[in-house]
């Protein structure tokens, strides 16, 4: 359903001629968010974004994703696709706003179905769908700002 229809904006984004610059960019992107977003939470993180869903997500977290998201978006646009800095703005906020929305939704999912884990190919890691539910959503993100802006 929405999965292959999000797995399938990444293989857009390979598409044209910079498309492994793309690819790499959201890749950092979404790396650095989720880093950002980690080490902010554990070091500063007091209030809860939405405890009845994701009761370790903390507002200081989701600012945590906004800066390393988008700073590293910024860094990506301009180091590796030779795009003006601004272009790395919209990018690193879409990419982080979308990310922490499939998290939550994923989240609810998992709650709904009353299981803490999606799978077991990853252990400790809350199953496969855990370590991609943000990317999913920020590769569509990412190809509809690039494809506006760049």
């Amino acid at each position: 359903t929405w999965i292959p229809l999000f797995a399938a904006f990444r293989a857009l984004l390979v598409y044209p001629e910079d498309g492994w610059a793309r690819v790499f960019t959201f890749m950092v992107a979404v790396v650095f968010s989720d880093i950002g977003g980690y080490a902010a939470g554990v070091l500063f993180g007091k209030h809860r974004m939405v405890p009845a869903i994701s009761p370790k997500k903390s507002w200081e977290g989701f600012a945590g994703s906004l800066i390393c998201g988008t700073v590293a978006a910024v860094l990506a646009v301009v180091f590796l696709m030779g795009e003006a800095w601004w272009v790395g703005i919209p990018l690193g906020l879409m990419l982080v706003i979308t990310a922490t929305t499939g998290d939550l939704v994923e989240s609810q999912v998992k709650r709904d179905l009353g299981i803490k884990d999606m799978g077991t190919l990853l252990p400790g890691h809350g199953g496969l769908m855990d370590r991609i539910d943000g990317a999913l959503p920020s590769a569509v993100a990412t190809w509809i700002v690039l494809s506006l802006l760049a």
